[in-house]
């Protein structure tokens, strides 16, 4: 049965959210389904999207004071002839959650994060990117039977790198040989970076040669560029910024090091998976469901830099462990992230909502 289901996000920017949602759309139209997606107006996602195949529509529904938002979403939903609303991230998930309560489509809420459950009452069911974050709802009061897991997928021919380690590293000032670890995400105290950087130094005392790989943008950016400087080692860190091949640039990484304190999921886990490369993460959040510790990468406590440059020790200097922990990786991610599997369950939550 195809279905006809209105996707609802309000970001300034693409991020992990924002890039599951297009795969997403695209996987689910090419089983049929019809998914409009519906941005606020004036976002740069607009453009982002367009890029990847999706054409958004745009309405004025940002803000979570913004009381016409509801009405906007409406509009547009009965301008699409929808059977359902899915909305990501809360301030969409408030508006979606409301208008369904005015006698508008039942509201699928996507929850990406660790968030107040209070922005989901109103939605007839959530969907949870994983069992870290459906836990955190149901601590919150949210009835487990209104949550269905279901974790981020990858495609491994969508995640693909165009050129070859060697270029990307001649770019960045690495040597073939030399060790790199690249941390990407939004440069905030909560990804890890200030415990990242604790931890370099004690790397560099035994594996000199080792270069970090900064990849993003944040708030953090000047206080860890400072923290290089005074710890003697910005020449060891490359701030590349936001990368669009970020593909290219993890490919050509030896370890993937993002110790987030509580991470609800972290794509970014398994798109390093899914190009072998080892991945430390933190014991806490999503995180573990993500990083199998041991078999795809390692896990540290939250906030230990010490146990963090062991673990970034311990993968730089056994390529054959590297290369173990990257086939797992690959066969791990094949196994339990499928878009197969994916689509499969959120067709089915289709199905009972709509019924």
């Amino acid at each position: 049965m195809p279905f006809r289901v209105l996707q609802v996000i309000t970001p300034s920017h693409m991020s992990g959210a924002e890039t599951q949602l297009v795969r997403m759309v695209r996987r689910m139209r090419g089983r049929g389904h019809e998914l409009p997606v519906l941005v606020k107006r004036g976002s740069s996602v607009v453009a982002d999207m367009q890029r990847h195949g999706v054409d958004p529509q745009t309405a004025a529904i940002g803000g979570k004071a913004n009381l016409l938002a509801p009405l906007m979403i409406g509009r547009v939903a009965r301008r699409n002839g929808v059977q359902l609303i899915q909305s990501a991230l809360s301030t969409a998930s408030w508006w979606c959650g409301w208008l369904e309560s005015l006698g508008g489509p039942p509201s699928l809420g996507h929850v990406h994060g660790f968030t107040s459950a209070a922005w989901h009452r109103r939605q007839r069911h959530l969907l949870a990117v994983s069992q870290a974050v459906a836990d955190d709802l149901i601590i919150q009061g949210v009835d487990p039977e209104r949550i269905t897991v279901l974790p981020n997928a990858i495609d491994p021919a969508e995640f693909q790198p165009t050129r070859p380690p060697r270029t990307v590293r001649e770019e960045l000032g690495a040597e073939p040989d030399t060790p790199v670890v690249a941390a990407f995400g939004h440069l905030s105290e909560k990804k890890g970076y200030r415990d990242l950087f604790e931890a370099i130094p004690q790397v560099l005392a035994q594996a000199p040669r080792t270069q970090f790989w900064i990849v993003g943008r944040g708030a953090l950016e000047t206080e860890l560029r400072s923290a290089a400087f005074a710890g003697g080692f910005a020449d060891r860190v490359r701030f590349t910024g936001f990368r669009r091949d970020a593909a290219d640039v993890m490919n050509a990484c030896d370890v993937l090091a993002l110790p987030s304190h509580r991470e609800p999921f972290g794509l970014v886990y398994i798109e390093a998976a899914t190009l072998g490369k080892p991945a430390i993460a933190c014991r806490a959040g999503g995180a573990i469901e993500a990083v199998a510790d041991g078999e795809t990468g390692l896990l540290v406590p939250p906030r230990d830099a010490i146990a963090l440059a062991e673990a970034m020790l311990t993968l730089l200097t056994d390529a054959g462990l590297r290369q173990r922990m990257g086939a797992a990786g690959r066969k791990r991610t094949a196994e339990l992230f499928s878009w197969q599997r994916y689509t499969n369950t959120l067709e089915g939550v289709y199905q009972r909502l709509v019924a």
